[in-house]
């Protein structure tokens, strides 16, 4: 593959030869674009910008964004070109319905198809989440807190189900990141994993599945007044 000089935001750097990223590489690196805020919701992704900044043609930036838009983190409109999406009440009330739905059903899997590893693992991804809270920690308590979640559903067989979760988690991670949680939602968080974690570890699949409906219902309650502080922020 031919090599050429890589561009980045701050300039080409002159000399270097790096290969030219493919588009999985550069939908990662957008990615993460969103997910650090330096990319914000709303913001036009424009393919010539995209392709200059990193060095490359704009086939593979075309082809990142539409795997970004698969992700549920941008949106593609006929003739407007890719915006990184952004997230109506409407929008997060229909995700929340659906990732209810989802997680009790995944929970109540996991809970039955569990072994002592899996559990024991579980649990130390819940002590990292507390440490985090402890320290009052925000970025050590979103990264514990995603794998907590990630380890659960990794473990699921249903393919299509974990797909959508996946889907949805993407411009969560994104939103969580530029939009914190306060410490007492941290502590209310970390105390409903707890109940998580005791209940696959007891084998009580209906707990668990109480327990995450309600992680559910006050992750939504969370999200909405960050969207709506967010709103009056913009307005201000």
């Amino acid at each position: 593959m031919d090599q050429i000089v890589r561009k980045t935001a701050g300039g080409a750097q002159k000399g270097k030869k790096v290969r030219e990223p493919g588009y999985s590489r550069l939908a990662h690196l957008i990615r993460e674009e969103i997910f650090d805020g330096s990319v914000k919701a709303g913001d036009r992704l424009k393919v010539s910008e995209i392709a200059k900044r990193y060095g490359t043609s704009t086939n593979p930036a075309r082809e990142a964004l539409q795997v970004l838009e698969g992700e549920g983190l941008v949106t593609i409109m006929p003739n407007r070109g890719a915006s990184v999406r952004e997230m109506s009440e409407d929008t997060l009330h229909n995700v929340f319905d659906l990732r209810r739905v989802l997680w009790v059903y995944i929970v109540r899997t996991f809970v039955e198809m569990a072994s002592q590893d899996d559990i024991v693992q579980l649990r130390r991804l819940q002590e990292a989440c507390e440490k985090a809270v402890q320290a009052e920690d925000y970025p050590a308590f979103h990264a514990a807190n995603i794998a907590f979640h990630d380890m659960i559903v990794d473990h699921h067989f249903n393919a299509e189900a974990v797909a959508i979760i996946r889907k949805h988690n993407g411009w969560m991670k994104a939103f969580a990141k530029s939009e914190p949680l306060s410490l007492a939602q941290m502590r209310r968080s970390t105390a409903e994993h707890w109940r998580i974690v005791e209940a696959v570890e007891n084998g009580e699949t209906e707990e668990a599945a109480e327990a995450i409906a309600l992680h559910l219902n006050n992750a939504q309650a969370s999200f909405l007044d960050r969207l709506r502080r967010k709103r009056l922020n913009q307005i201000d």
